[in-house]
Formats: structure tokens, sequence, C-alpha cells
């Protein structure tokens, strides 16, 4: 089963964020699967990266409960808890 959604670090040991955004896509029922970034980058070539590899958002840490809220409220059906785990929040 496969995730509502996933907070992906960019910078990560062996296969960084953007490579393994690219696998995730690739796998049957992936494809409008909610990914965002999470780094402490914060420069426009970084957010195009993420955006480029199939990233739907990006979060700059240090980030607050407000902005993780924002991205929950977004991509998720958060008013109906009948659509949580079950993939129906994009």
């Amino acid at each position: 089963e496969l995730p509502d959604l996933v907070l992906m670090d960019v910078q990560m040991p062996v296969m960084n964020g953007l490579e393994a955004t690219v696998l995730i896509r690739g796998l049957p029922g992936a494809s409008g699967m909610p990914i965002i970034a999470l780094t402490a980058a914060n420069v426009k070539e970084d957010h195009e990266k993420c955006l480029k590899a199939g990233m739907n958002d990006f979060i700059t840490k240090p980030f607050v409960e407000e902005t993780i809220h924002g991205i929950f409220s977004r991509y998720l059906s958060l008013e109906d808890p009948e659509n949580i785990g079950k993939g129906k929040g994009v």
C-alpha cells in the first residue's frame, strides 16, 4: 500500500531525495501521491530541482507546525476522517 503523503528529506546518504522521488514516481499508482521536499536549502535552484524530480511542494527547515498543517490541509482530505489512510487525500 502507498502512503497518502511523503515528507522527503532531500539530503540523505546513499540516495538523495531527488533520486528517491524519481524511483517512487515509477511505482504503480504513485504518480498522484504528494511528495513534499524537506530541506535546509532555500534557493530557487533547489526548489526547481525538487519540482523537476517529481515533488509536489517544498518546505525549508526548520519549519513550524503551521507549515506542516498547511501542507496536510492542501494535500489531504482532513475534513473527512474516513479518507485518512485510504489514499483519498489528493
